[in-house]
């Protein structure tokens, strides 16, 4: 199952910007690898609610028009996509992943869906360890599905805090470890479809 931490701490572009990274390398080779399939696997992994969960996340940021705002491993865009929609042409939405190819997929999209609003979302390859933003730069930060990859939670949080805005939100969503029988036996599935498919032979 998911986890929602709604949080309060009181503290117009198509490409993408590659920064230096600082990460587990295996992790990333991971991510980049089933890039192709990461929608797919959310969807298995929630049993498609992870659509609901999201929408949620984004609410509970308090997000409003012209605000600018941060969906920190963003990997294909889906909390960058409804923030977008939150803020307006006149907002910002910075979306940063590690993996290059998570964030090839959300230009793609960026592209196809032709949402007018959508030309407010930048894309950066970056590292949630060291945020390439200054102090007190956004209005609102998600994180769906990455802390727990991150190789250094603690730091990671303390950059969140620490370009947010004083009074502003970070909305965390992420899956819990379960003791029900069905999510409990999709996860191994998973990870041995992971180790053994040929990700080419599945797009």
């Amino acid at each position: 199952m998911a986890t929602l931490h709604h949080l309060t701490f009181v503290s117009s572009s198509f490409t993408f910007r590659p920064m230096s990274v600082r990460c587990d390398n295996e992790r990333r080779a991971l991510f980049s690898r089933i890039a192709p399939v990461y929608d797919n696997l959310n969807d298995l992994l929630s049993l498609g609610q992870h659509r609901i969960w999201k929408r949620m996340a984004v609410s509970w940021t308090e997000a409003k028009m012209g605000d600018r705002v941060l969906d920190l491993c963003c990997g294909s865009g889906d909390l960058s996509f409804l923030l977008s929609q939150k803020v307006g042409s006149d907002g910002k939405v910075i979306g940063l992943d590690f993996s290059r190819e998570q964030l090839l997929i959300a230009t793609s999209r960026q592209h196809s869906l032709s949402n007018k609003c959508f030309t407010n979302i930048e894309w950066i390859e970056g590292d949630a360890l060291d945020l390439p933003f200054s102090d007190g730069w956004f209005d609102a930060v998600t994180v769906g599905y990455g802390l727990r990859n991150v190789v250094d939670k603690r730091k990671a949080i303390r950059e969140i805090l620490r370009v947010l805005k004083a009074g502003s939100r970070v909305s965390i969503l992420d899956f819990n470890k379960s003791d029900e029988s069905l999510t409990s036996s999709i996860t191994p599935l998973v990870m041995a479809f992971l180790r053994n498919t040929d990700i080419s032979r599945v797009q």
